[in-house]
């Protein structure tokens, strides 16, 4: 039998892998954080008369602490990519709203794991066996350490059930990261524990910034769709405007002024948390530096001239002007660039709606910038030429 809070088996192949999302400023390199080194085996401790305030810290002592980084290298106090902070939260939030995704991949940085680093095991049956080796297949009796016996007598009933009940078996090392209250803390759960989807793990309380942090890591965020222009085809005159018009890759909500958003939320036990991922203003560039820009009508998606009445797009003429796009005063082939950026902010509980005006960032938000290119050419205007 392994000593209590011994080194984690390797993960049963039922375990879920995690995104490449949560990174660390620092990267030094360094031992898989969650295994160590070395696989120490002491022998098995005896409970002693002196009662458990003595016995704990020599207990703690004896745990193998977990590595001081990730082999990603990222910091050992931050849920970093593959970390099973990372797949133990994300197992017992309960994620909703319109946006979320499981297998969205947001980037989300410096993510603080709980105390209590539970790491998972396995499922229903290998989890049990896990437990059930772990105890050599004997019942360790009442007396047992960290609820010993509750856990291997719950392991002999789920091992072969069937149908295989949903859940995952955790055990629970030291986080060296921990401070001596903490680690106390921890000593005082269980080794192993038996949880069910939604349910929190023993000894977790997850703030409802860091839900908002795992909710945004969640989302299904809009990228680029299609740019189009007026003149459609891309080809105009000089001193003829060129309007500008964005698409999404699907249909975000919209909120007061034409606001594109979309939200989730996440919640665990009485916390919860709603995120928000909003639009800012479309920006244009071009790479001709003598043509003139015109985004005073642009708002989130660009002109809406070309939506209300493209009629009188089609006919604006020379030295007109367009709500959203560019004027090029010369010939040639140019292009032209629009860039939407997200801003992500969160509040506390599960809200619908638009974001509110009280709404506030989510640290460590890191999404990509959605943008669209379309190259033009411009031909010098005849006098002969009427609009568009």
């Amino acid at each position: 039998m392994r000593s209590p809070r011994s080194a984690p088996r390797p993960r049963s192949a039922t375990r879920p892998r995690s995104a490449k999302r949560f990174r660390s400023a620092t990267r030094p390199r360094s031992a898989k954080r969650l295994r160590s080194a070395t696989r120490p085996r002491s022998a098995r401790r005896r409970a002693v008369a002196a009662g458990v305030a003595v016995l704990l810290p020599s207990l703690a002592a004896a745990i193998p602490a977990l590595p001081a980084g990730a082999a990603d290298g990222s910091s050992s106090v931050k849920c970093s990519t593959g970390s099973s902070c990372e797949i133990m939260l994300e197992h017992m939030i309960h994620f909703g709203g319109r946006n979320y995704s499981p297998g969205a991949e947001n980037m989300v940085v410096d993510i603080t794991p709980p105390p209590c680093l539970w790491i998972p095991q396995g499922d229903a049956h290998a989890g049990s066996q896990v437990v059930i080796d772990f105890y050599n297949n004997t019942d360790p009796g009442a007396g047992a350490l960290f609820d010993g016996q509750h856990a291997f007598q719950e392991a002999k009933q789920l091992v072969n059930q069937n149908p295989m009940p949903p859940g995952t078996w955790y055990e629970l090392p030291v986080n060296p990261n921990d401070t001596q209250a903490q680690v106390q803390e921890c000593l005082n759960e269980p080794l192993f524990f038996w949880d069910v989807p939604g349910a929190p793990l023993p000894g977790i309380e997850v703030p409802p910034q860091t839900l908002a942090q795992l909710a945004l890591a969640k989302m299904n965020v809009p990228q680029a769709g299609r740019m189009i222009l007026s003149p459609r085809s891309g080809n105009s005159y000089s001193n003829l405007p060129t309007f500008s018009r964005v698409t999404l890759s699907f249909r975000p909500e919209f909120g007061p002024g034409g606001l594109p958003y979309v939200t989730d939320n996440a919640q665990l036990g009485d916390q919860g948390a709603t995120v928000w991922v909003e639009a800012t203003p479309l920006q244009l560039s071009t790479n001709d530096n003598a043509a003139r820009l015109e985004t005073d009508g642009c708002g989130y998606l660009g002109s809406t001239e070309m939506v209300r009445n493209p009629g009188a797009v089609a006919h604006t003429g020379a030295n007109g002007t367009a709500d959203c796009g560019v004027t090029f005063r010369q010939p040639g082939q140019w292009n032209i660039t629009a860039t939407l950026t997200w801003r992500a902010c969160w509040a506390v509980g599960v809200q619908d709606g638009p974001p509110p005006a009280a709404c506030n960032p989510v640290p460590g938000a890191a999404l990509d910038a959605v943008n669209w290119a379309r190259n033009v050419n411009i031909h010098e205007i005849q006098a002969a030429n009427g609009g568009g």
